[in-house]
């Protein structure tokens, strides 16, 4: 087997596991009974979508682990403070749904920041590759880091809004006091997201992995449709 081929089959097996999840919590939570067998196993979604892009990456080096531990710490760290002082997202509350947590924030939620930073900005340093050779155009340096960084921690705030619905009917967590999502969140998620996104694009690690923006475009799908058809 080729070096191309074999990742053309690690794709594909990722790309048949992430469907798997997805699909089968779709049909469970809208056509049957099964609310909190799919909700209760949350957690392990968010794992296994870790583990899928770490196993599609190609050449993980330092870079990668860098990013990946620079986006559970800043991800956790965020939360931390968002939870307990209110000045980050605005007020809000965790359920016991995403598992165990420390000082009011699940463990995982490092790992959600994880796969959507890494998720975001492989889309968009691919789609911006893509249209840059389809269009034979070329701008400096600077300019196109803030506009990949950027347009990624776009993204971010783009699929966060139709996260953010899903969460709270799946009681992952709660705004309070009316149980409105503030805009203020967006507006938090957008520069969270961005100093992480200037992480992704500077540090040297591939980014070509295309099963990232197959996970993006399925989670986004999942989102929509729980949003839309789950009472």
């Amino acid at each position: 087997m080729t070096f191309s081929n074999l990742f053309k089959h690690k794709y594909r097996l990722a790309l048949g596991i992430s469907l798997l999840f997805h699909i089968s919590a779709i049909i469970g939570l809208i056509f049957f009974d099964y609310n909190d067998f799919f909700i209760d196993n949350t957690p392990l979604n968010l794992i296994i979508s870790m583990v899928l892009i770490l196993y599609t990456q190609q050449k993980i080096n330092k870079s990668l682990w860098f990013f990946f531990s620079a986006c559970i710490f800043a991800g956790f760290t965020y939360e931390v403070i968002g939870i307990n002082t209110g000045i980050l997202f605005g007020d809000y509350k965790y359920s016991s749904v995403m598992g165990y947590k420390i000082w009011g924030v699940p463990v995982l939620l490092g790992v959600l920041w994880f796969t959507t930073m890494y998720c975001v900005g492989s889309l968009t340093y691919q789609a911006y590759h893509w249209f840059k050779i389809k269009h034979k155009f070329t701008i400096s340096n600077k300019l196109e880091i803030n506009l990949l960084a950027i347009i990624a921690a776009f993204a971010a705030v783009f699929l966060d809004l139709f996260l953010e619905p899903v969460a709270i009917k799946l009681n992952f967590w709660q705004w309070y006091p009316y149980g409105e999502i503030p805009i203020y969140n967006y507006v938090c998620w957008f520069f969270g997201s961005l100093i992480l996104q200037y992480l992704f694009v500077n540090l040297n690690f591939n980014k070509e992995n295309k099963f990232a923006v197959y996970l993006f475009t399925i989670q986004l799908i999942f989102f929509i449709t729980i949003s839309l058809f789950y009472k």
